[in-house]
Order: structure tokens, then C-alpha cells, then sequence
């Protein structure tokens, strides 16, 4: 079984990037499925900030069932 799978993660992170970068989308580890959609965010925010995508971001959103649950701006 995977560790992240659009089918069965429970929540999608979209990266928008400042300009002429590519956006990217992360999925939450399926093993996280059963925690509260808070802490699976948080714990999604403190590995994207050692990534190197951190410093090229302008806003973060987090959807959940297809629906925007969070954003966060850069």
C-alpha cells in the first residue's frame, strides 16, 4: 500500500508558487486518515517548511472531500 494516494489520503495540500514555478500538490499519509484534519495539516506544514518549496511560495490550501478547508498565505 502506498503512503500518499489522491484516492485515499484524506486531505490534499495545493502549493501555489510565486511566478514561472510550477505549483505542486501533496497528499496527508493515509496512515493519518483517522486524525482530526487539524493536526494532519499542522503536521503537513512543519515538513513542507524544510522543503525547499517554502521559500517560493506565496499561498498554501488544504481541501478535504474536494472542499477548501484552509489556506494559508505566504
Amino acid at each position: 500500500m502506498p503512503v500518499f494516494a489522491p484516492e485515499a489520503s484524506k486531505i490534499k495540500m495545493v502549493i501555489l508558487t510565486k511566478s514561472k514555478q510550477d505549483n505542486a500538490v501533496w497528499w496527508s499519509p493515509i496512515n493519518q486518515n483517522k486524525r482530526n484534519s487539524q493536526r494532519i495539516i499542522e503536521s503537513m506544514l512543519r515538513r513542507f517548511e524544510k522543503h525547499a518549496l517554502a521559500k517560493m511560495t506565496n499561498v498554501i490550501q488544504f481541501y478535504e472531500n474536494g472542499n477548501l478547508i484552509a489556506e494559508k498565505k505566504l
